[in-house]
């Protein structure tokens, strides 16, 4: 069969006008499906509105047809409040997500579908502590908007007046320092502390944290692979404990504290205590307590015979709640203000956070306020906890137990573990 040279021109127009049509539907539907639209609620805590706005307008830049309505929760009462919202079938689209929170609040939250990211592009994007607690089995549950660890605030002045030139940078240097920063009285009672350690909650900020990282520290197993049970009451945990405790002893060498002090943050800002273990938003509260406080920011203390080093993260990421009435736009908003960095780096200007995502924390590793902070989330670890509240206040009446002379330290760790597993053994599994 033979064509003329008009019908073969025809047939060419034809095909080209079909081909345009399909490309057309094609990009159509692309653009279609980018084309995020919607309203969206997000609840976060400790930012406020002022704040989070800046990151909000940077996210809508890209995704106009989304408006997002922020509202700040009081911290005391954010959990209660979202988990009386879900109840209620009023919860928000996205909220703000404790990276201690999957193992208790899993089934409150979706997680993202491979097509939107994959885990190697999770990865790819954030330190190692972030899929350990949003993406343990690899499916992701939420996405880290900012990674804070624990770092050593020193007070210049302190250090100056007992002629200490530098800051300590391993534990056995940090033991050694102590009788040059501390006072005591006659009666062998502390004056000044050289630092807040080895005391309960009661008496220190994040105490339990600072614990919980010595543990890790020593290479301490936390909780057993199918999640049912504490470990930590091992020959590691019993270290652990006890190198910690022993700085509250007063018959130790390294005796530098006691809970009958005053709380940390306002001893170390009154210039009573010489080092403080914190994070960074720990920085301006001090700053505000007392404007003329000489103090500096160093790196973690690390064991002297480390091989790697091991910080402690402490952090909140956003995660899309079962109750979202737009799932598109929120994990849309999700993505783009955690894993953007034109977005992501508008909230940590705005708020002066340590950023989570590996590119920002390259770009912030030599910033004066937060450098230390970013290049610490690279070893940043941590271990999944059942429920956070209730797990500080086990750990921490163990300090107590040991430091009063109750329990040996072997049976407090024991003890603790074993409400640990109750606590783990109550909580609904995945």
């Amino acid at each position: 069969m033979s064509f003329t040279r008009n019908q073969i021109a025809i047939l060419v127009l034809g095909l080209v006008l079909v081909a345009g049509v399909v490309l057309l539907f094609i990009y159509g539907s692309r653009e279609r499906g980018i084309t995020v639209s919607g309203n969206i609620t997000f609840w976060g805590v400790f930012d406020s509105t002022l704040a989070m706005s800046q990151a909000i307008a940077a996210y809508r830049a890209q995704s106009p047809y989304v408006n997002v309505s922020y509202r700040q929760v009081d911290p005391a009462s954010y959990e209660s409040e979202l988990i009386d919202a879900l109840a209620s079938g009023k919860a928000p689209d996205v909220i703000m997500f404790h990276n201690s929170w999957l193992p208790k609040h899993f089934n409150k939250i979706v997680p993202f579908s491979s097509e939107l990211i994959t885990i190697d592009r999770y990865r790819a994007l954030f330190p190692t502590i972030a899929e350990q607690d949003f993406a343990p089995d690899g499916k992701i549950f939420a996405l880290p908007l900012y990674i804070d660890t624990l770092a050593l605030f020193y007070n210049q002045d302190i250090f100056d007046n007992a002629a200490v030139a530098l800051p300590p940078k391993t534990w056995g240097d940090f033991e050694k320092l102590i009788p040059k920063l501390r006072q005591m009285d006659k009666l062998g009672r502390i004056q000044k502390a050289a630092a807040a350690i080895g005391g309960s909650s009661r008496s220190i900020n994040r105490a339990t944290d600072l614990l919980g990282l010595l543990m890790l520290q020593t290479g301490t197993q936390m909780v057993n692979d199918d999640f049912t049970n504490a470990t930590f009451a091992s020959k590691e945990g019993l270290n652990a404990l006890n190198f910690y405790t022993k700085f509250a002893n007063p018959i130790s060498p390294s005796y530098t504290w006691g809970d009958s002090l005053p709380y940390s943050l306002d001893s170390f800002a009154n210039g009573d205590t010489a080092i403080i273990f914190n994070y960074a938003y720990q920085a301006d509260l001090l700053k505000e307590k007392n404007p003329f406080l000489n103090f500096h920011v160093t790196g973690m203390l690390q064991p002297d015979e480390r091989t790697q080093e091991v910080n402690y993260g402490n952090y909140w990421g956003l995660a899309v709640t079962v109750g979202t009435r737009n799932l598109v736009a929120a994990q849309d908003f999700a993505l783009k203000m955690a894993g953007d960095p034109a977005v992501a780096e508008q909230y940590l200007l705005a708020t002066k956070r340590p950023p989570a995502l590996r590119s920002l924390i390259s770009k912030y590793s030599g910033d004066p306020e937060v450098g230390i902070f970013a290049r610490q989330a690279l070893t940043a670890r941590s271990w999944p906890q059942a429920d956070g509240n209730q797990i500080e206040k086990i750990l921490s009446g163990m300090v107590e137990t040991v430091l009063t002379g109750r329990r040996p330290a072997t049976q407090a760790l024991e003890e603790a573990a074993g409400a640990v597993s109750q606590v783990m053994q109550a909580t609904p599994r995945k």
